[in-house]
């Protein structure tokens, strides 16, 4: 049967990578993060989105079906701080009518016989909220992103979500804006009792 394969998305700053450590070291799985600050294109995208957008996501679609040939090849359960749908979620946020489909055509060829995630959950949180801990994090090139930006993320991740929850994928939804998962174990606890359902859905032998 499939391993578990989790994945955790949500917009800039919700939590992602900090819930992905936590959940792989709770269950013992393999974690897998996205590559950020090995992208060139990066720095110069928040500097100027619709000159070095087809670029960046690029660079990321390349390496996230690197990632996901690598992940098929692991047999313990995985945790991921990535959905490879991502990519299409900012690309049409940035490209342009033309880049877009360009992109696409690529995004469906390389993505058609992957090994996607079995279950997804959603991190949300408000937009102050997701500021905040942009800020603390304190990556240079994220410090000219605009609210507008963070509110069409929040937006589109939640269409997803609705999407996905309408055709009936194992998934879920958390709002972290009142939730700090890192230092208070009981808002860990709260989120584990969230999805341990979830992973009891998936056998794996």
């Amino acid at each position: 049967m499939n391993k578990p394969f989790i994945a955790i998305e949500g917009p800039i700053g919700v939590g992602k990578s900090s819930l992905t450590h936590k959940i792989s070291q709770t269950f013992n799985y393999y974690e897998e993060n996205e590559i950020i600050n090995e992208n060139p294109f990066l720095s110069d995208f928040y500097d100027d989105i619709s000159k070095w957008s087809f670029q960046t996501e690029m660079f990321f679609l390349c390496n996230r079906y690197k990632q996901a040939q690598d992940i098929a090849k692991i047999n313990q359960g995985v945790v991921s701080d990535y959905h490879i749908y991502k990519n299409r979620i900012f690309a049409r946020n940035t490209l342009n009518e033309s880049e877009f489909d360009k992109f696409n055509r690529i995004f469906n060829i390389l993505t058609e016989d992957l090994e996607l995630p079995n279950m997804i959950i959603f991190l949300d949180a408000d937009l102050d909220v997701l500021k905040r801990r942009i800020a603390k994090r304190n990556r240079s090139f994220e410090h000219q992103i605009e609210d507008s930006y963070l509110l069409n993320l929040k937006k589109d991740y939640l269409s997803f979500y609705e999407t996905l929850k309408n055709d009936g994928a194992n998934v879920i939804l958390i709002d972290t804006s009142d939730l700090d998962f890192v230092q208070n174990e009981s808002d860990y606890q709260l989120i584990l009792n969230q999805i341990k359902p979830m992973i009891g859905d998936i056998k794996y032998e």
